[in-house]
């Protein structure tokens, strides 16, 4: 039987692998703008297991070409939550391999003519993803975010149909790491079990929100702030990239404008690339630190519209000669987008670490992201409650023990002074070899783009629990 899975598990992975590993990092969160709309397809979706001895089978049966009640039972599974206990079927709970979800959606007439994404906040641990039958993207790697532009996949002024595989296996070159064994029950049947170190529960499935949003064609697509201080002055160094056209960066003119708290402007700039200078600078300070902490400024990027030159010929009869005369056309609507920018530095020296330069105790905790029913699935109201007892302690900090967390997580952090330990999703880990390192890697590639902004974060963490005194692990972390 061990054999049997062994096979099925390769005919999987190929099966995978045919479907390609795409989706980009380093997303901006989405958030509504002038330029930008924003739509959930968070709610209860329809779910449904493969069968345990062919877990491959809704991709051999292509089950994503149409609707999943048309090829076989469903249940309603809440998106976003893990769904291992929203039943009281054990079978869900400890299933191994995929299972499936899709929803129906609906896109605007007026969205034609924009880009249209649509955006993960996380699918774990393996998600393959297709609209109106068609495969979009792949992302491996959970607690992290990714997207892919549809707008030639949807249908506009319709309803559409999206549908997403999850795989839940963890193997030896997974983040975090894992295997799946099989025992032979007292009944003399075959059971297949996941197989871990890790101290938590391996929840599984759509645990973040889904969101559709639009951008101009030209579109900002990356932000990046570096902050710093010269006596009461604050210095938000930036670059600021944009996509959607192979023209240079005389294509879009940007201009930045940043916000006090009380919507006045305290700086302006303009270009991909420079500073803000902000006199008598709020800066942001960890709770406790300081009587008003986690202050926060919002910098507003504006992709002003592009204008393209042509040239049209204009026969002058005095010389024969052919003129041209250029002429501008708007052919861009503007991008807007808002981003929350705490002014702080981060230093040490041989006794302390320093955050604005004052030493920084830090009095905090390792959690994770768990509730009742939902796993680690995103759940404000938790979310919230923890914060308050964070606070009510005298706490100023945590580490993301043993993932990412959420972003809207990491913005009640940004937002009330709570300093975070940023770490990456591998835990107890060991027999280094490539694969590995290529997925570890990633996955430190896409939470650092993720979080770079984020005044809250002071340290990243890149393992938990490594088995650091085992052969080749010098090697590895070089």
């Amino acid at each position: 039987m061990l054999v049997t899975l062994v096979v099925c598990g390769m005919f999987l992975g190929s099966l995978l692998s045919a479907f390609g590993q795409e989706g980009p990092v380093g997303i901006l969160y989405p958030r509504e703008s002038e330029s930008r709309e924003v739509r959930s397809l968070d709610g209860v979706w329809n779910f449904r297991l493969s069968p345990v001895n062919d877990t491959a089978k809704g991709f051999t049966d292509e089950w994503y070409s149409q609707e999943l009640r048309k090829s076989g039972d469903v249940i309603p599974m809440p998106v976003p939550a893990s769904y291992n206990d929203i039943t009281e079927d054990p079978e869900v709970r400890d299933f191994v391999g995929v299972v499936w979800y899709d929803r129906n959606f609906y896109v605007p007439s007026s969205w034609e003519g924009k880009r249209v994404w649509l955006r993960f906040g996380s699918v774990t641990y393996l998600a393959v993803v297709f609209v109106n039958g068609e495969h979009v993207v792949t992302h491996e790697i959970g607690h992290l975010p990714f997207r892919v532009e549809v707008t030639d996949r949807v249908n506009y002024g319709a309803t559409n149909l999206i549908t997403v595989a999850v795989n839940n296996t963890l193997y030896e070159s997974s983040i975090p790491q894992g295997g799946v064994t099989n025992i032979t029950t007292d009944k003399n049947t075959t059971e297949t079990f996941m197989t871990y170190s890790f101290d938590f529960f391996h929840y599984a499935g759509i645990d973040r929100p889904v969101t559709l949003y639009t951008t101009p064609e030209v579109y900002i697509d990356d932000i990046s702030v570096i902050t710093n201080i010269e006596s009461q002055t604050g210095l938000v160094e930036y670059t600021i990239v944009y996509a959607g056209d192979s023209g240079d960066t005389d294509d879009l003119s940007i201009t930045l404008t940043l916000y006090d708290r009380d919507d006045q402007i305290v700086a302006t700039s303009s270009g991909v690339k420079g500073e803000l200078r902000i006199q008598d600078v709020n800066l942001w300070w960890p709770y406790l630190m300081h009587p008003d902490p986690a202050y926060l400024y919002t910098l507003q990027v504006n992709g002003i519209p592009r204008l393209v030159w042509f040239q049209k010929g204009i026969c002058n009869i005095d010389t024969n000669g052919y003129n041209p005369l250029k002429v501008n056309l708007t052919l861009e609507e503007s991008d807007v987008y808002r981003l929350p920018v705490g002014v702080r530095t981060v230093s040490w020296n041989s006794t302390s670490l320093l955050i604005n330069d004052k030493p920084f105790y830090f009095r905090g905790f390792g959690k994770h992201e768990d509730s009742d029913f939902k796993g680690k699935g995103l759940d404000l109201s938790i979310v919230t409650k923890d914060y308050n007892l964070i606070k009510w302690v005298g706490g100023n900090g945590y580490r993301t023990s043993h993932y990412p967390y959420a972003e809207e997580i990491m913005d009640f952090s940004d937002r009330q002074g709570i300093v975070i330990i940023d770490e990456v999703p591998i835990v107890d880990a060991k027999d280094w070899h490539e694969q590995l390192l290529e997925n570890h890697l990633s996955s430190l590639t896409q939470l650092i783009q993720r979080d770079k902004n984020r005044p809250s974060v002071i340290l990243w963490s890149v393992a938990n629990e490594a088995a650091t005194s085992s052969s080749g692990t010098e090697i590895y972390f070089k």
